[in-house]
């Protein structure tokens, strides 16, 4: 997975205003494609990925929020503001920014042409979701203890859709 860096976020992101508050954390992955890639089809290739369709089937099981292969495909097109659990927060034609409603996730995805050359980029953001003895917001514990997990967990899906779409 060397193709996928973690990199700063570009200054048109709509994670930046997330990224701006101090408590909350935010991450992104960045890879690039050599073909011009629609923010249709890289959503389609990263919430369809072997990977993330586990995501799909433990949401499903755990908190009965499935999605269908039909419901990605209506978020990528733009015909639907939710799959799942998430529902569309902000969306142009290269980005959407996904939340999970009543929790402080935020999931992000975005394109970038550079000729014939596509940038993907995937970004999380999560919020404070609890005070510290000081009064300071935090994340809460089990973001902390998960969060090396998450960012190895970003980089397979990114690859996995990159790889999708070659």
């Amino acid at each position: 997975m060397s193709q996928i860096t973690a990199t700063a976020l570009p200054e048109p992101a709509f994670l930046n205003v997330y990224e701006a508050d101090p408590h909350t954390h935010t991450d992104c992955f960045q890879t690039s494609i050599a073909k011009n890639v629609p923010l249709e089809d890289f959503i389609n290739a990263f919430f369809n990925s072997w990977l993330f369709r586990i995501e799909r089937l433990i949401l499903k099981l755990t908190v009965k929020k499935p999605s269908t292969d039909d419901d990605i495909a209506k978020l990528a097109n733009g015909t639907s503001d939710s799959m799942a659990a998430w529902r569309t927060e902000q969306r142009d034609v290269d980005q959407i920014l996904l939340q999970v409603p009543d929790t402080p996730i935020r999931t992000w995805l975005m394109r970038q042409s550079d000729g014939d050359q596509t940038h993907l980029f995937f970004g999380s953001a999560i919020l404070p979701a609890r005070t510290d003895k000081d009064g300071t917001p935090a994340m809460g514990h089990m973001f902390i203890v998960l969060m090396g997990f998450h960012k190895l967990y970003a980089r397979a899906l990114l690859y996995l859709a990159k790889r999708a779409l070659c």
